[in-house]
Formats: structure tokens, sequence, C-alpha cells
């Protein structure tokens, strides 16, 4: 036989308050109540990607003092990477044409779609998170050779005079010029 008590537990609760008024304490002033504040002023995804830029710049300064991995590596790595996409993409496909098939109950299948629903959205996020590390590789890939192609080109335009038209202009206005159209160029191989 079940009691109702909600009016003696909300009296309860009005007489601590009011006890803790009278003592001086304020609501929410212990320390866990600061630590779950500040701990919901962050964000997981904040967390997250603010530690995914430390570890890469922690990495790569790592990476490059110690260990290079070559470009084939790099490329096999990226292969594999979009195999292993496209499988569990093709895993859930067929899981979800299964998980329909057969007789179950309404809450069953509602509870089947929505799981492989939040497996999907995993899914496109980590195709995401691989793409912005991709389009960051790219970048790198591109600013090496657009600062290779700079530094001859600044050697030789230092090493002849200048006449007075020329001077006025920039001289890597014209490399730059090289390095978009260049640019464009890998970008439509990839």
């Amino acid at each position: 036989m079940a009691v109702d008590i909600t009016l003696l537990f909300k009296a309860s609760v009005k007489t601590v308050k009011t006890r803790n008024k009278a003592l001086g304490v304020a609501a929410g002033d212990s320390a866990r109540d600061e630590l779950l504040k500040r701990g919901a002023a962050r964000s997981k995804s904040d967390f997250t990607s603010r530690a995914r830029e430390v570890f890469v710049l922690f990495l790569s300064h790592i990476m490059s003092e110690y260990v290079r991995m070559t470009d084939t590596e790099r490329d096999q790595i990226d292969q594999d990477a979009q195999i292993f996409m496209r499988t569990c993409a093709d895993a859930i496909h067929q899981l979800r044409t299964e998980a329909h098939k057969g007789v179950q109950s309404a809450q069953v299948k509602e509870h089947r779609t929505a799981v492989l629903d939040f497996i999907e959205d995993y899914l496109k996020r980590v195709c995401k998170l691989y793409s912005e590390q991709r389009a960051i590789r790219v970048k790198r890939v591109i600013d090496k050779k657009r600062l290779s192609r700079l530094e001859p080109e600044q050697s030789n335009v230092s090493k002849s005079p200048l006449s007075p038209e020329k001077s006025s202009q920039n001289p890597l206005d014209d490399s730059e010029e090289k390095l978009s159209a260049e640019e464009s160029k890998g970008k439509n191989k990839m």
C-alpha cells in the first residue's frame, strides 16, 4: 500500500532551506556544486576539439624530430581508413535491412532503428573528423610546395635588377597566381 508523502518531503526541503538561511549557509556553496558548475561550463565537444588540436601540434612536433612518416605510408593509412569506413557503412546498411525482417513488436523495431541511427551518426562524425584531418594534411603539403616554389623565385628576383616598371609591382604576384592555378589542379586530382 503506497502512501503519498510528497507534501512531507516538500516541507522537509523547505525546513532545510530555512535552517541553512538562518545559519548563513548559502545554497550551492558546497565544493561539489562548484565542481558541477565548472564541469557544466565546458562541453564535451569543446574539450575534444581542444585536446585534438594540442595532440596534433604535440604529435607533429615529436614526429618532425624523430620519426618521419613517408607519403606512401600516409597514403596506405588513408586508403585503409576509407576501406574501413566504407565497410562500416555497408555493415550498418545490412543491419538496417535485417532489423526490419521478421516478426517483432513495434517497440523492438523502434529501438533497433534508434540504435542504428545512433551508430550511423557516430560513423558520420568519424568520417567528418577523418576528412578534417586529411584536409589538414593536404593543406600542409600544398603549403610546403608553395614555400619550396617561392624560395628559388625570390632568389632569382633578388639577383636580377628590377626595371622601374616592375619595381612598382609586387614580384610575388606572378608566383601567387601560378600557385593558385596549381592548387586548383591539385584539388581536381584529389
